[in-house]
């Protein structure tokens, strides 16, 4: 199912809900004012429609509620000489990765005034509220343009940085934070001419224990990437069926180039799934969506929509990733 599928599916299941449950928000003066958990499906969607969270392309933890630890446990001396007695030189040791979700939220402010025309019309007056549809379709777009920015910060987010991706700590910030240094290419992946040498430079970096794991190892990119190399693997002769396999899965040397929109251009990233790590608030206290008719409140001809939610990023080995550009 793909992002607008999904959000599509969730304003039928929301209006049939409606319909079953029978609430009646009409009144003489306002129409449809949406709050607590009839809204709430767009805030799941705006969050879990990110692409690399909506094709599970990380490992996504939900419902945390403030913060997870994740258990990392390491063995040693599993194997020894065969011997009668029983024999305890075998070693575990667990550790744990914690994971804290940021609290975030959307606080906009509409003037009904710029979207009465398009409502009902020139006889639409101030006192006739929302139409029921259009409050849908502004959840929606705002459900969208959430989406969008989570995307972005769960792999750049830096949350003391002055940037556009602020929100969170993302997977390269949360990454280096736990003592990993990016890698420097010499050659750009993000050009016809030079992704190929690109990408393989990117494989001899493939950390010794992922190695041949061509099922679960993946290599994260900008979809400019795999743009740019079908585009190359064509001009090679071979056609756009050398670069990608019978599933519409794109490889190379093996292993999967994964779609990260939330990628900058040029940047890689070599994880197993389980390695990255994406943690997602607790539907029952902290997600909340109300769109607000503020005319029977407060007399102005203004519309609010409020999103609150949650997320946070975790690596929980660092020596399992690489990354750089």
């Amino acid at each position: 199912m793909t992002r607008i599928e999904c959000l599509q599916f969730l304003i039928k299941l929301k209006i049939n809900k409606m319909a079953q449950n029978k609430h009646n928000f009409a009144s003489p003066t306002v129409t449809s004012n949406y709050t607590g958990e009839l809204a709430l499906p767009y805030v799941h969607a705006a969050v879990l429609s990110a692409p690399t969270l909506a094709n599970r392309n990380v490992m996504v933890l939900e419902n945390v509620r403030f913060k997870a630890n994740i258990p990392i446990m390491a063995t040693a001396d599993l194997i020894e000489s065969g011997a009668c007695d029983f024999k305890t030189d075998a070693a575990t040791t667990l550790t744990e990765a914690v994971l804290e979700v940021q609290d975030l939220m959307v606080n906009l402010q509409l003037c009904k005034k710029n979207f009465r025309t398009f409502w009902q019309g020139d006889d639409y007056t101030i006192n006739n509220g929302v139409p029921d549809d259009y409050a849908d379709a502004l959840l929606l777009f705002v459900a969208a343009e959430v989406q969008k920015s989570i995307e972005r910060n769960i792999w750049q987010g830096d949350k003391t940085g002055s940037g556009t991706h602020a929100h969170f700590d993302g997977l390269i910030t949360t990454w280096t934070a736990g003592g990993g240094t990016a890698e420097s290419l010499t050659n750009a992946i993000d050009a016809t001419g030079t992704v190929l040498a690109g990408l393989g430079e990117i494989v001899a970096l493939i950390p010794e224990a992922l190695v041949g794991d061509y099922d679960n190892t993946q290599i994260y990119v900008n979809p400019q990437t795999l743009d740019v190399y079908n585009i190359a693997v064509g001009q090679l002769g071979g056609g756009y069926n050398n670069a990608t396999s019978d599933n519409g899965i794109t490889r190379f040397s093996g292993y999967n180039l994964v779609s990260a929109p939330g990628l900058a251009k040029g940047y890689f990233v070599i994880a197993r799934p389980q390695d990255l790590v994406v943690g997602v608030g607790s539907a029952d206290s902290v997600e909340m969506a109300q769109s607000i008719d503020m005319t029977p409140l407060d007399g102005s001809d203004n519309y609010r929509i409020t999103m609150r939610f949650a997320v946070g990023t975790q690596v929980p080995v660092p020596a399992n990733v690489v990354m750089g550009e």
